[in-house]
């Protein structure tokens, strides 16, 4: 039976190929988003933001909409949203957004 020093999860093997990731974007001033694949929010006012790089959503409600991205759960507060675009690159959000909320 390995011990626990042996045993490394998906996690623990994905940071150095992160770290190395990192560094090649920044010494090639690579955008983040694209070699990262981190998502990009672009918030216009309190009353759009579009999401990029997300993986799908979790929770759709009036008040509430919960997206997930490979950095953890966006959850966005407000009142009278809707999702006005979704496509697999990003998601637009429309409505009277009160707060953003960053869940790991």
């Amino acid at each position: 039976m390995p011990s626990k020093k042996m045993r490394k999860s998906k996690e623990e093997k994905a940071k150095p190929r992160e770290k190395i990731r990192r560094k090649i974007a920044e010494a090639l001033e690579l955008p983040k988003d694209v070699t990262l694949n981190v998502p990009r929010l672009t918030m216009i006012g309190t009353s759009n933001l579009i999401i990029e790089n997300y993986k799908g959503i979790i929770e759709y409600e009036r008040d509430k909409i919960r997206v997930n991205t490979s950095i953890g759960i966006i959850s966005i507060t407000g009142e009278g949203m809707i999702i006005r675009e979704i496509t697999s690159e990003d998601i637009m959000v429309e409505g009277e957004i009160n707060s953003l909320i960053f869940m790991k």
